[in-house]
């Protein structure tokens, strides 16, 4: 999907949006917007319908400014911040677009969080002071629609690729992506949403900071019903909302130890979510995933087998549609190195670069 559609396009979003009000949510997958859309454009036709409410436009994997040459859609690295050992993979795996749709399961949902919460406990505890950056070295692919200027139809994967981010803990301050050789400036300055969604914190760039992250509660049951609380209302539905909450927040940031354990803890509470063997991530790397099937798309944590450190992400259709076969890759991650650097542009000792 274009994320940057044409003037006229655009217009006619807008006509669509000022019929059918949009919903409070988070950004979703390129595939799952796609679903989302060609759903509207179905009730849309009915003469039956009463209006439908239209999803953002921001992808799920959007968390983060791209840079435009590389923004056919945005997207963010989903990563292990807790220090934990992530050996660095190959940045030239072959992945094929489509996977095979592997089976799923509840069962061992909890004890797999239980391995995951003791390895971030067990982890590297990282610092972030206010005047540093989380820098994060990263293998992402993500999906676009074949035919720009359209509501829905056939996805493709591009090229997995590098990336590098440096971020700030202070939002005023700017940061930097690395991506597809181009250089982008993150400025600061802007205003920021706060972690539970309420008012503004602090001026800049919209990631979420050390600081505020270290504030959640490390009670599993007590993170779980606040994670509900932030997503109230956000599309496709409170318990994938909350899903993708996870993904969204472990994303491009560091995480203390105890709060990253009670985050993985209150994952595996979701209604819905799945244990999934023999996942693989954007580097080649095979683990355990902790899963969830919302929309004809599935969304997976993966693990490393034996240190159950956190690998990266992937999504995939889970049936035939319009966007594309069972298993058509919607978006993947390799977490290859992260850090704390001093200033931009610097790749901190176990960076990997």
């Amino acid at each position: 999907m274009n994320a940057f559609p044409q003037r006229g396009e655009e217009t006619e979003r807008q006509a669509m949006a000022d019929q059918f009000p949009a919903t409070a949510t988070h950004g979703l997958s390129s595939a799952r917007t796609a679903l989302l859309e060609e759903h509207l454009m179905r009730e849309i036709t009915r003469t039956d319908s009463a209006p439908v409410a239209v999803a953002p436009r921001r992808p799920r994997w959007a968390m983060v400014a791209v840079p435009v040459a590389v923004a056919a859609v945005a997207t963010a690295v989903v990563l292990n911040v807790s220090g934990s050992t992530t050996p660095a993979a190959p940045s030239s795996v072959a992945l094929s677009p489509v996977v095979k749709v592997l089976p799923a399961s509840a069962q061992g949902t909890s004890e797999l969080m239980r391995q995951v919460a003791v390895a971030a406990v067990k982890g590297k505890r990282l610092t972030v002071r206010a005047d540093q950056y989380v820098y994060v070295k990263s293998e992402v692919g993500f999906s676009r629609q074949i035919h720009e200027r359209t509501m829905d139809g056939p996805i493709k994967l591009d090229a997995v690729h590098e990336r590098q981010v440096w971020l700030p803990e202070d939002p005023a301050r700017p940061g930097l992506i690395r991506e597809g050789g181009q250089d982008e400036k993150l400025g600061g300055g802007t205003a920021k949403v706060s972690i539970d969604g309420g008012a503004p914190t602090a001026p800049g760039a919209d990631n979420t900071t050390y600081a505020q992250l270290a504030a959640l509660p490390t009670d599993p049951d007590v993170l779980l019903k606040k994670i509900y609380a932030i997503t109230e209302g956000r599309a496709p539905g409170r318990d994938a909302a909350a899903f993708d909450w996870v993904g969204e927040t472990i994303g491009e940031a560091i995480v203390r130890p105890k709060v990253e354990a009670a985050i993985w803890l209150a994952a595996g509470k979701i209604p819905g979510v799945e244990v999934v063997h023999n996942a693989v991530d954007a580097a080649g790397r095979h683990g355990d995933a902790l899963a969830f099937e919302s929309l004809n798309e599935r969304t997976e944590y993966i693990f490393d087998k034996t240190t159950h450190a956190y690998l990266g992400e992937r999504s995939y259709l889970v049936k035939d549609s319009t966007a594309g076969k069972a298993g058509q890759l919607t978006g993947i991650s390799a977490v290859l190195g992260r850090g704390v650097a001093d200033k931009i542009g610097e790749v901190p000792s176990g960076g990997n670069a």
